[in-house]
């Protein structure tokens, strides 16, 4: 059995005994599932782009992607919950056109359909009905901090610290998590806070199977404002012999290397959000507009708070300045009148001389930036959303953002880890049409 499967296995024993634990101490078995699922169809463009993967100018590269999933949940007692689902993913790789021809490489002319486990878990709540006191998760499940999102932030998770770099997809301003999350909520004045205390293993991104401790707190008047804040103590300890924890011996002939310092990927990450409605502020202030119209929210990041003072072999200058890890980012709903649910604007500001890439996470495993390269400090999204009813909505998306666009696993040497759309100039855009049962 891998490292990996060990470690899927703990957070399935911990599920479990989760769950007797509790039936133990309530014999009311409920055990009434319930199937809900969904399919979705994205397509769009990247109107003007920068493949550094093959690398070549990328000009009306088209992108699509097929969707459907499936999920289980049983009231096993009257605080326990078991979770389980999966999601299947039709995927066409993203085309660029090299020396003139298109499809270049025979592996990116094939639709490849991939499978994945989405969620696996079991949760434990306790308090007053609708508003759980307290809540105890264990498995894989999916987690977000900031309900405002819809592109840019949420970088708790979504992060390295060393190289300063961000993974984010459309559509999903979230992060799969694999471990164990303490939650607890307390009615506080005229207010609410809420925390949680998550361990989690790394199972998606390098280094594997390393743990994360993290610690979120917000405090909010309902429909008014919202305050939070996070640390997390990213790659906080290893369960194997790799770089992640031991550094890189500068003597070690690996593509650029340090001078007597030993970079790691483990690195402490600070967080501060906050949420504005001005609705809330007067009486019957949705009124013509939307339950999100107006509303102003924002988050920064440190993404690792300490500094190394020396520089790479090629004269890069390394991490020395932790202005270079702090990307801050502003969102507001634009009023669309009810004709849409949400209308959001989204902007970032993220001042390195690094673009945001994990080339040398993806391809070396080693915590260094690539090679300095021009790009865009700014970065902009427009999404907006409208449901059909209570099956059908439809997603759209306009941005310049940190797109790194899927391809098959096949194709996985040709895939971008750098974003795409790296200069100012740069745009793309997607819709999505979505189905749920």
């Amino acid at each position: 059995m891998t490292k990996r499967n060990s470690l899927y296995g703990l957070a399935a024993a911990a599920s479990l005994l989760l769950a007797s634990s509790v039936m133990a101490g309530d014999s009311t078995e409920k055990y009434v599932p319930k199937l809900s699922g969904y399919a979705s169809w994205e397509s769009g463009e990247v109107v003007k782009g920068y493949s550094s993967a093959v690398p070549v100018e990328v000009d009306r590269a088209w992108l699509q992607t097929g969707y459907m999933g499936l999920c289980a949940s049983a009231d096993v007692t009257d605080h326990l919950r078991i979770l389980a689902g999966g999601e299947g993913q039709f995927i066409v790789s993203f085309r660029r056109s090299e020396n003139g021809n298109n499809d270049t490489y025979t592996e990116l002319r094939f639709p490849q359909t991939v499978f994945s486990i989405k969620r696996g878990e079991a949760l434990y709540s306790s308090g007053t009905e609708g508003n759980p006191l307290f809540q105890l998760e264990a498995g894989f499940f999916p987690y977000k901090y900031d309900a405002d999102v819809k592109d840019l932030g949420e970088y708790l998770f979504r992060t390295y610290c060393y190289p300063a770099s961000m993974i984010n997809e459309f559509d999903k301003p979230y992060a799969d998590l694999l471990g164990l999350r303490l939650g607890l909520t307390v009615n506080a004045g005229p207010g609410i806070f809420h925390n949680d205390l998550l361990l989690t293993t790394s199972m998606q991104f390098w280094p594997f199977d390393d743990f994360s401790l993290s610690y979120l707190a917000d405090y909010s008047i309902p429909r008014i404002f919202t305050f939070g804040a996070g640390v997390q103590f990213f790659d906080l300890f290893s369960v194997g012999v790799d770089n992640s924890q031991l550094g890189i011996d500068p003597t070690t002939p690996l593509p650029n290397t340090m001078n007597g310092k030993n970079y790691t990927f483990a690195g402490t990450k600070l967080m501060g959000r906050f949420s504005f409605d001005p609705k809330g502020l007067f009486p019957d202030g949705d009124g013509w507009f939307g339950k999100e119209d107006f509303k102003l929210y924002g988050e920064v990041a440190i993404l690792g708070i300490k500094d190394y003072d020396d520089t790479i072999t090629n004269s890069q200058d390394g991490y020395s300045n932790i202005l270079w890890r702090m990307p801050v980012m502003l969102g507001i709903n634009i009023p669309a009148f009810r004709l849409l649910d949400v209308l959001g604007l989204e902007l970032e500001y993220w001042d390195s001389p690094y673009a945001n890439s994990i080339t040398n996470v993806e391809y070396n495993m080693l915590p260094l930036p690539s090679s300095p390269q021009p790009h865009s400090f700014t970065k902009w999204s427009f999404n907006g959303r409208k449901s059909l009813g209570r099956h059908v909505c439809l997603i759209g998306q306009i941005a310049n953002d940190h797109l790194m666009p899927k391809t098959t696993v096949m194709a996985n040497q040709f895939a971008d880890f750098t974003d795409v759309t790296i200069r100012n100039s740069d745009w793309w855009w997607t819709l999505k049409a979505r189905f749920d049962f």
